[in-house]
């Protein structure tokens, strides 16, 4: 899995242009909505890195 950072920048850049196309769209939408929603999408990308998924892993072999 060495491509994996690689692949997570691409999904955080194609989120970002999204984010800019909505706020382009709709002009109602504050910039600081914005960037909240940007934080969270960021923080469910990096649930998916392989370190936490690894620690998931621990955890649940832990409670079982």
């Amino acid at each position: 899995m060495e491509n994996f950072p690689i692949i997570h920048l691409i999904t955080l850049v194609i989120g970002a242009v999204v984010l800019f196309v909505i706020k382009k769209k709709y002009r109602d939408v504050r910039i600081i909505e914005m960037v909240m929603v940007f934080i969270l999408y960021a923080i469910l990308v990096a649930l998916y890195t392989e370190p936490v998924i690894n620690l998931t892993r621990k955890l649940i072999g832990l409670l079982q």
